[in-house]
């Protein structure tokens, strides 16, 4: 037994549309698909090198401030009476391993130490490295008391 409801129902599913002709695509349809599939795939090209050179950028930020940290706390060990007798050489210079030979890379340091009080010296080291279109650089500072 069915209700007009029902008869409705039944009447509305037998006048579906057809999106695609019952030959297949046209070539107009099929162009259009490619003109979106393009325009998707040349907007992605596009994101990720610009995605790729931020994260490299980052990672190199990182490791110059970790380098830079090192260096720091290797001035501060020395002591009060070296860091003040000691001049450092006014252009970068490239770091050096744990057997004193020098590591690949394209960062380089440069410290510079200023008497602060009589007891007290602050410590400033710069590293810098290459970038393809300029020069980047991380400070980082510490004091160094004589006591």
């Amino acid at each position: 037994m069915l209700t007009s409801q029902h008869a409705r129902i039944d009447k509305g599913m037998g006048q579906r549309l057809l999106f695609v002709s019952p030959k297949g695509l046209s070539l107009v349809e099929t162009m259009v698909a490619l003109v979106v599939i393009v325009v998707g795939l040349s907007a992605l090209r596009h994101t990720f090198p610009d995605n790729l050179a931020i994260g490299r950028q980052a990672c190199e930020r990182m490791q110059a401030t970790l380098l830079g940290k090192n260096q720091l706390e290797q001035l501060r060990l020395g002591g009060f009476t070296a860091l003040a007798q000691t001049r450092f050489a006014t252009t970068p210079e490239p770091f050096l391993d744990s057997q004193q030979q020098e590591m690949a890379g394209p960062f380089r340091w440069q410290a510079e130490v200023q008497q602060e009080a009589e007891d007290l010296l602050a410590v400033h080291v710069r590293v810098v490295w290459p970038w393809p279109a300029q020069k980047h650089q991380v400070s980082l500072a510490t004091y160094v008391s004589r006591h």
